[in-house]
């Protein structure tokens, strides 16, 4: 398991303009360490600050949520603070123990207010705390310049006291290096991990098969199941709508199975017809129940093996159906 997380502190719409001090690099920069954490299984963690019921920047507020250049894939984990700290009362430092984080990267705003008090509190709280350059940012005031202010942080105030703060380069390669195998532990030594652009012929191998053997006898579709269900084109769609971003695998040296999650909803499950009655199935649901908030997912209802399945980790049938698209076959909705 990775010890090291990404952590990106209050980039929020109202806040994140371009009269930052160097808001263009600092807007790449960003972008460029979230891809690669995801890439690379770092995990990205989000914080967003709110300022209290009828302030500008309050929850529901319009400009409160996370820009969208940066903004959280489905099953990322956000965090609200109410002060300049993230750790005190938001459980994010409970969240960071439970997962094993030692390494936090430190991004985002604003470098002289929460960017400042997350590098010092995180340092009292023992984190290896490191700051990328041009990573963060800030307005001027009335006594510095954004530059003046960005300078005595980064180069002097956080420097070799609370913080390693190192180049660009050294901070991806530290990402890029990470070993991160998220861990979900049942009694036996198991991994369930991202999916990157490198798994897409196991996953559509997986898919492929999984929907031949289970729905073919529902469906009646062989044009469907041996012809447009084929693994290159599979994999092709799923790496162009971004379907990866939100997988996980279940991978002990061979990707067994996968879970798919887009923010409560599991939207899909499927392990490999040669290692189904494994437990597999098990460890990914059990895994995105205690690290994700899913609560509800759709299932064919002729499926009944599935619902069973789903029953036995705490999901309920409920009386919501719609048609499966392009067939008279329904999908029942299941809940927690």
């Amino acid at each position: 398991m990775s010890d090291t997380a990404l952590l990106v502190v209050d980039v929020q719409e109202l806040i994140t303009v371009d009269t930052l001090y160097n808001f263009a690099v600092f807007r790449d920069n960003l972008i460029n360490l979230i891809s690669e954490s995801r890439k690379n299984n770092v995990e990205v963690i989000y914080v967003r600050h709110d300022d209290g019921a009828g302030e500008p920047l309050s929850m529901g507020k319009d400009g409160f949520d996370v820009a969208d250049d940066f903004a959280p894939k489905a099953g990322e984990k956000v965090f609200d603070k109410n002060v300049n700290s993230p750790f005190r009362d938001s459980g994010l430092l409970e969240y960071l123990r439970s997962k094993g984080v030692k390494k936090l990267i430190v991004t985002g705003l604003q470098t002289d207010y929460c960017i400042d008090a997350t590098v010092k509190c995180g340092f009292e709280h023992g984190f290896e705390m490191i700051v990328p350059e041009n990573c963060n940012t800030t307005f001027s005031n009335d006594h510095m310049t954004g530059e003046q202010t960005y300078r005595y942080y980064n180069d002097f105030m956080w420097k070799n006291r609370y913080a390693k703060c190192v180049k660009m380069a050294e901070v991806l390669e530290l990402i890029r290096n990470s070993d991160d195998m998220p861990k979900f532990s049942n009694g036996n030594e198991t991994h369930i991990r991202r999916a990157t652009e490198q798994d897409a012929s196991r996953i559509a191998e997986i898919l492929v098969f999984a929907k031949r053997m289970k729905y073919r006898s529902i469906f009646n579709d062989d044009a469907y199941s041996f012809g447009e269900l084929q693994v290159l084109p599979v994999a092709k769609n799923y790496i162009e709508n971004g379907f990866l971003d939100n997988m996980f695998l279940h991978d002990d040296g061979i990707v067994k199975g996968l879970i798919r999650i887009e923010k409560e909803e599991i939207v899909e499950l499927y392990v490999d017809h040669f290692f189904q009655g494994q437990g597999v199935g098990s460890e990914l649901i059990e895994y995105a129940k205690e690290n994700y908030s899913v609560n509800y997912l759709w299932t064919i209802e002729k499926n009944t093996d599935a619902i069973r399945f789903y029953e036995a980790h705490g999901f309920q049938l409920t009386d919501t159906r719609k048609y499966e698209d392009g067939t008279t076959e329904y999908l029942v909705m299941m809940k927690r």
